[in-house]
Formats: structure tokens, C-alpha cells, sequence
């Protein structure tokens, strides 16, 4: 199973007790001993846990940070979003930019970006996209 890059939405439902993210997460634990998300997305669910003044969600999720992998953004990153984005741009295809950076990291790592929104990153070449939040059967 090929790593996977974590969305911001991903790890929100999982927060909030989503039973079939809990299943895929310990099906992709027989592959990865880790979870990985973008330092983009710590930085979304961290503010918007503080806004909300979740103190029982922020505290799991700063324990489920400590076990997992944060990648980093680096100007490999910027160049590879940079590329991404004149070509979205020109195919008048734009996305937000939290979502073409976390998309860019997900290159940069090689992962599948795994997120409940596909629509934002489907027309990212080379980006391999899978919704973990809904059931496959």
C-alpha cells in the first residue's frame, strides 16, 4: 500500500469518531506504522480546535500529531505548486491555495492524497486522489 497524505477534512472526521475513517486508518497501520498530514493541514485543524475552544478534541489530536509524520512545506514544494498552479490557472481550473499547497506536498512525498474532497484535487495532474470517508462496498 503506497503512503498517503492526509487532508485536513480526513483527520477532522476522524476527530469527530467517524467509524469507517477509524477502520481505514488501522487497515493503512499493516503498511505504515504512521499517519501523515502537511503542516498545512496541523495548522487548520490546530486553529480552528482553538477557535472552537475543543479542549478534548485538541488534546487528541496534539497526541495523534506526536505520532505521525508532518511534512514540511519547502521551496520544492512552492516550485512544484507554482507548476501546478499556472496550469489549473490556465485551464481555468483554480483551487483554493491551503488545497493546491497540501496537493504539492502530497507530489513532492509521492503519496495518494486521500481526502472527502476529490473535486478540489481531480484535476491535479499526477495526483493519485482516494476518499477514505466513504465506504468502498
Amino acid at each position: 500500500m503506497k503512503k498517503v497524505l492526509l487532508d485536513t477534512n480526513i483527520l477532522s472526521y476522524f476527530l469527530k469518531g467517524n467509524d469507517e475513517l477509524a477502520i481505514r486508518f488501522q487497515q493503512y497501520s499493516r503498511y505504515h506504522q504512521r499517519l501523515t498530514f502537511s503542516l498545512l493541514t496541523y495548522y487548520e485543524i490546530k486553529s480552528g480546535l482553538l477557535y472552537r475552544d475543543a479542549r478534548k478534541l485538541m488534546a487528541q489530536f496534539e497526541q495523534l500529531a506526536t505520532e505521525s509524520e508532518i511534512l514540511p512545506l519547502s521551496i520544492q514544494t512552492m516550485d512544484i505548486a507554482s507548476v501546478v498552479y499556472r496550469d489549473l490557472r490556465t485551464r481555468g481550473l483554480l483551487i483554493a491555495p491551503m488545497d493546491l499547497l497540501i496537493a504539492a506536498t502530497a507530489l513532492k512525498y509521492n503519496c495518494v492524497m486521500v481526502t472527502a474532497n476529490i473535486r478540489h484535487f481531480e484535476n491535479i495532474p499526477d495526483l493519485i486522489c482516494e476518499n477514505w470517508s466513504i465506504s468502498n462496498s
